[in-house]
């Protein structure tokens, strides 16, 4: 660290890279000045023109480190030719200073040493004092060491006035307009369904809010004197995304429902496992083709280890056993009276309108049940834009489900063990599925689904009950796989206080 006793200025050049003049005319087309020369050593940094200044970030050094890119001859700067043919940044000479001050000091030494060792004198150009304040990085002309030095000391003054504190830059800054009217509103196009919420129009924000990780949650409560659930707290539970697995839910309530109204036990209808049942992606109840299982064993299936291979196959039941009804009725009886249902031929055959058929009836339940902001395009929430819902939908649907007797006895159970069983009636496949819901082990919790995609991210939509009260939690796109558990967790505790 050298410094300048008349100025009091210090100048940091430890990182110094230079390159002879010789070299760098002899790289330079078109430059015959080599023959000119005497043969005497050449002064340093000779005729020195600061050109421009870039950052260079570097692990060694602190990245406001400004690097200098410099040209050695002043026929260079002036000639356009050689200028447009000017080499590249690692063939040129640079040198390494810590402000733009120590930069002028430089240029001010060299052009001293220079003019002491030739005796010449170098014209000054104009260069404003307010230029030097206002762009501290201009292209420099050749200036003398003394009119250097006053550029310098006004530049320092200018460095040398105090910051502003934060209290005093907040007290100049203009208020925020308020938003009062109707039509303003609509100007500034404040949407509900949007990611950007205007608190004083859409909602507040909880106070608990930053204790979760989900990106959309709800939470409905509903005590032991009341009838219905009621909200007790939530963030953007109206707004649409992906749900994944929890799609599953809604698969559950309309096979249900399917058989509650038609007055068809869970155990009457007898499925064999289609060979499309083994080639789904995603989680798996590991279904083997040929086994022949009923209806409760499948939805024990979808619920448990939230398997999508089941999910096709209960869709495509039902679906089949809906267009029979009413086209072919005597088949149709049949498989009430226990006759095995071979639903790979039909899947062949009529795929799409057995899909559909089901995805039809999920829907219609969805506005029966007055979930607006859901569509269902998908029975088992694999990635699929189309298939939407909310935390607030979501938390109706649950409402309804956990009404049936059969859903309640599925959710609640933490592992169940079953056989398949072949044509003949003996026993093949044996089944172990453990229910993916980490928060059974619990007192209290009785369900009811997980689920996670790239898209949806980590969900989980829980029911709790004792004796005082009960709740209905849904949580959606969090931040991890356990963390969706601990969200829900933070909110029921924040009910019970």
């Amino acid at each position: 660290m050298n410094a300048n006793p008349k100025d009091g200025f210090s100048v940091s050049l430890s990182k110094f890279h230079r390159k002879s003049l010789h070299s760098q005319m002899a790289n330079t087309s078109g430059c015959n000045q080599l023959n000119d020369l005497p043969n005497i050593p050449l002064p340093e940094l000779k005729v020195r023109g600061l050109q421009s200044a870039k950052i260079k970030a570097s692990p060694k050094r602190s990245p406001h480190i400004l690097k200098f890119y410099v040209h050695d001859a002043q026929c260079i700067l002036n000639d356009p030719i050689k200028k447009a043919n000017r080499r590249y940044e690692n063939q040129s000479e640079y040198v390494f200073v810590d402000t733009y001050l120590d930069a002028l000091h430089v240029i001010a030494q060299e052009e001293k040493k220079y003019k002491q060792g030739n005796g010449q004198t170098i014209q000054s150009e104009e260069f404003s004092e307010q230029q030097i304040s206002i762009n501290p990085q201009p292209t420099l002309p050749n200036l003398p060491a003394q009119l250097m030095r006053e550029r310098m000391r006004v530049y320092a003054q200018s460095q040398q006035k105090e910051p502003q504190s934060i209290e005093s830059q907040l007290a100049q800054r203009q208020p925020k307009k308020v938003i009062k009217t109707a039509t303003s509103l609509m100007t500034k196009k404040i949407l509900p369904n949007k990611l950007t919420v205007s608190l004083s129009v859409h909602q507040a924000i909880p106070s608990i809010k930053h204790k979760v990780s989900a990106k959309r949650w709800v939470m409905f409560t509903k005590q032991k004197n009341e009838k219905c659930f009621n909200k007790s707290v939530g963030w953007q539970e109206f707004q649409k995304g992906e749900v994944a697995s929890i799609t599953k839910i809604m698969t559950c309530y309309t096979t249900l429902t399917y058989l509650k109204e038609y007055n068809i036990e869970p155990d009457q209808i007898k499925i064999k496992i289609p060979g499309h049942a083994e080639c789904i992606d995603g989680t798996s109840a590991f279904l083997n083709a040929g086994g022949i299982l009923t209806i409760k064993q499948l939805l024990f299936a979808l619920m448990l280890p939230s398997g999508n291979d089941a999910a096709l196959v209960l869709s495509f039941t039902i679906a089949y056993l809906m267009i029979l009804q009413k086209t072919e009725i005597y088949q149709y009886n049949r498989y009430l009276k226990g006759a095995i249902i071979d639903i790979e031929p039909q899947i062949e055959r009529n795929k799409k309108l057995l899909k559909h058929t089901f995805l039809d009836q999920m829907n219609k339940h969805a506005i029966s049940i007055k979930m607006e902001n859901t569509n269902y395009s998908s029975v088992h929430g694999l990635n699929d834009e189309k298939n939407v819902s909310c935390p607030n939908d979501i938390s109706k649907l649950i409402e309804k489900c956990i009404q049936l007797e059969v859903f309640l006895e599925i959710i609640t159970t933490k592992i169940f063990k079953t056989h398949a069983l072949t044509d003949k009636g003996g026993k093949a496949t044996l089944y172990k599925w453990k229910n993916t819901n980490k928060l059974l082990k619990k007192s209290g919790w009785m369900g009811v689904k997980t689920g996670v995609t790239p898209n949806a991210g980590p969900c989980f939509t829980g029911y709790y009950k004792n004796n005082d009260m009960e709740a209905i939690i849904v949580v959606l796109n969090c931040s991890s796989m356990n963390q969706r558990f601990r969200d829900a967790e933070v909110l029921l505790i924040s009910a019970l206080k």
